[in-house]
């Protein structure tokens, strides 16, 4: 039986994140095509620009939301009132969308944590919109504690094992993003599963780099019997 660290992701592992961004990523479209603005140059220049800055800019809704705020400045130069107000209500929208747990989630946790398991959250973004999002989740007594990276790489990974005193043999990472949970995993030497879901952002697609190393699972429920308890 698996006994050291669980180390779980946050958005579209734990709650639903990837849908509100594509909701955000719609209306965003039809805003802009409500102004003359074709909409599959829309789309095709949103994901180049938000590709272009992850590396500057990291993850999260904040810096999305600046990629379409940009988007929006190069396609429309003279940006009419009700635009601008229209991206302030798909803004606020997505900062403020609801955090749910997906199902079976929070029993998922409780078997964890009934079991003795410690468990961390580890999620990348704004401290204070990730923050928020897990305060909002109410999986904070489900959990050990939360760990918030601006980015998740296999560095940050074996910091977080060292400051928590724990061998990468002796941990496991559960994510649904082959390119920040599981692989960054596998390079450090710990254990991985990845939740497989339909929706995965563009920019987490990635092979995985050692597949018969890493358990498949389709929803949290199933992470107990995978750990052995």
């Amino acid at each position: 039986m698996y006994r050291s660290l669980v180390i779980l992701d946050a958005d579209d592992t734990l709650w639903e994140s990837s849908l509100f961004f594509e909701r955000a990523e719609d209306d965003f479209t039809s805003l802009l095509e409500s102004a003359g603005v074709d909409g599959e140059t829309v789309r095709a220049l949103v994901h180049r620009r938000d590709i272009e800055r992850l590396d500057s800019t990291g993850f999260g809704a904040r810096p999305y939301l600046d990629t379409l705020g940009s988007v929006m400045a190069e396609l429309l130069p003279d940006i009419p009132a009700q635009i601008a107000g229209g991206f302030r209500d798909i803004s606020s929208a997505l900062l403020a969308h609801p955090v749910i747990l997906l199902p079976g989630t929070a029993e998922a946790l409780s078997t964890l944590r009934g079991a003795g398991l410690e468990t961390i959250v580890y999620t990348m973004g704004r401290r204070d919109h990730q923050e928020s999002k897990f305060e909002r989740s109410g999986a904070g007594p489900l959990v050990s504690g939360l760990e918030i990276v601006e980015r998740k790489t296999e560095a940050s990974l074996r910091s977080l094992l060292s400051r928590r005193g724990v061998e990468p043999a002796d941990a496991v990472c559960v994510g649904n993003s082959p390119r920040s949970d599981i692989n960054p995993a596998l390079a450090a030497g710990a254990r991985a599963v990845l939740f497989s879901r339909d929706r995965l952002w563009a920019a987490e697609r990635e092979e995985i780099a050692d597949p018969d190393r890493v358990s498949v699972i389709s929803s949290l429920t199933e992470l107990p019997a995978i750990l052995g308890l």
